[in-house]
């Protein structure tokens, strides 16, 4: 572990990913997208979804429908999935492994954190409570604030403009292809991790690819913020 004691040299700020970086949401996501398309007549096997990962709610939702056959609008569909998937995720949110030691590390060094996610500010909302993240964070920015979805930069542009800070010493934490591309547009650098439902994704892009957030210090974040892996 770096040493807590001692500010690092390049890390001026984390700005996390929600779903599958800080929380393992998305198996439950999927799965409540392909239950409100089999309500609506649809054949959707959330096993198949697994490039919807990492695109706002409304996309995986057409995308999802088209797949089984119907031709649904979003508005056909949020209101059945925010109904059944909000409070579940209220129930059932945890922290992934290692999140708790890695806040705590930051705090402790002064690093500023935020949340850039494409999920909606109530789903945003649903898990900071959950986790207790509230204060830990210095800025939250939703996919449903900004025009365009991960991958365009938009929900990270949005993220910095909140914590006050250019792109220079911040480094995200992703877990999609897209949410690493936008990373990635936005200017930062950026951490890929390999999840169950990413791990097929295209994370070249990344300056380090990880398969959990316990291999991650304030020395390795440092490097990274520093251009190294």
């Amino acid at each position: 572990m770096a040493d807590l004691d001692r500010r690092p040299a390049h890390l001026r700020g984390v700005i996390f990913d929600m779903d599958g970086v800080i929380v393992d949401s998305e198996p439950l996501s999927l799965a409540t997208i392909a239950e409100v398309v089999s309500a609506h007549g649809g054949l959707a096997d959330p096993a198949g979804f697994g490039d919807l990962v990492g695109r706002s709610l409304d996309d995986a939702l057409t995308l999802a429908a088209m797949r089984s056959g119907r031709d649904l609008a979003p508005s056909q569909l949020r209101p059945a999935y925010d109904e059944r998937y909000l409070p579940r995720l209220r129930d059932t949110a945890v922290p992934n492994a290692g999140l708790k030691a890695l806040i705590a590390a930051l705090i402790q060094a002064r690093i500023p954190m935020a949340l850039a996610s494409s999920s909606t500010l109530a789903e945003i909302d649903a898990v900071v409570s959950a986790l207790d993240l509230r204060s830990a964070l210095t800025a939250v920015a939703s996919g449903e604030e900004v025009p365009r979805a991960k991958p365009a930069p938009d929900v990270y542009l949005l993220a910095m403009q909140r914590l006050g800070v250019g792109a220079a010493g911040i480094v995200a934490i992703e877990d999609s292809a897209s949410g690493v591309a936008a990373a990635i547009a936005a200017g930062l650098a950026c951490v890929a991790l390999r999840t169950s439902l990413t791990t097929g994704h295209d994370h070249g892009a990344a300056t380090l690819s990880v398969g959990s957030l316990t291999e991650l210090d304030l020395g390795v974040l440092d490097r990274v913020a520093g251009g190294g892996g």
